[in-house]
């Protein structure tokens, strides 16, 4: 079997945007346990921004809603990257644009060892309908 169908991210780089510390510590420690780096948990989209183009990046989680705006400008910017991720939200997905549609889309409360497992999934499942991803420009290059 492919290796990310099993929920291995041995050696990917996971970015998570979650506000609830809680929640991102959950998310966090399930990631890491099957391997993944993970770049943040960023409780802001301005930190996750900044972390879009700055680090290489695999995969990610992003909460809908972070403080008071959402997280829809970072999945732009993934989607521009042709980095695959999911949404992790309390919200229905109703509250998702039709832009968006397409990405997987789970409720909160997670059970933490069940993350892992829907994002290698989601991973495997979106390399195939992104479009190639491109390198990711870092400072100086």
């Amino acid at each position: 079997m492919p290796l990310m169908s099993q929920g291995n991210l041995n050696g990917k780089k996971v970015l998570v945007v979650e506000d609830e510390y809680l929640q991102a510590r959950t998310i966090a420690d399930a990631l890491m346990e099957h391997g993944a780096d993970v770049i943040g948990p960023f409780p802001t989209v301005e930190k996750a921004l900044q972390s879009c183009g700055r680090d290489v990046i695999d995969a990610a989680i992003l909460d809908v809603k972070v403080g008071d705006v959402t997280s829809f400008p970072v999945a732009e910017s993934l989607c521009r990257d042709g980095i695959p991720f999911i949404f992790l939200t309390g919200y229905d997905r109703a509250m998702i644009p039709p832009r968006f549609k397409w990405v997987p889309h789970y409720l909160k409360p997670f059970v933490g060892r069940e993350a892992p497992t829907a994002l290698a999934l989601a991973i495997a499942q979106l390399r195939s309908e992104l479009p190639p991803r491109r390198p990711t420009r870092r400072p100086g290059s």
